[in-house]
C-alpha cells in the first residue's frame, strides 16, 4: 500500500493537499491529526458571548420555578 504523509502548519481553517498521479480517481481515506501537545481548549474560544449575562440574568424572574413531586423512591436490594 502506498500512502502520502504531509506535516503542514496552518494559520487559517482549510488545507489544500496534492496528491501523486498514482492516487488520482481513487477512493481516498484523509485522517487529520495535530502532532502538538496544543490542548484542543487553546484552538477555540471557549469564553462566553459579549454581554451574554447582561441580557440573561433576571430572565426567569417573573415565572416562578416550582419543583415538582419527586414520587417514591425505589428500595433496592442489597449488593453483597
Amino acid at each position: 500500500m502506498q500512502a502520502l504523509r504531509r506535516i503542514q502548519t496552518t494559520n487559517t481553517d482549510s488545507i489544500s493537499i496534492k496528491i501523486p498521479r498514482v492516487f488520482q480517481k481513487r477512493k481516498l481515506e484523509v485522517i487529520v491529526i495535530p502532532i502538538d501537545e496544543k490542548p484542543l481548549s487553546d484552538n477555540i474560544d471557549v469564553s462566553w458571548p459579549k454581554g451574554f449575562f447582561e441580557k440573561t440574568a433576571g430572565c426567569f424572574a417573573s415565572v416562578p420555578l416550582v419543583r415538582e413531586d419527586q414520587g417514591v423512591y425505589e428500595i433496592r436490594n442489597e449488593i453483597l
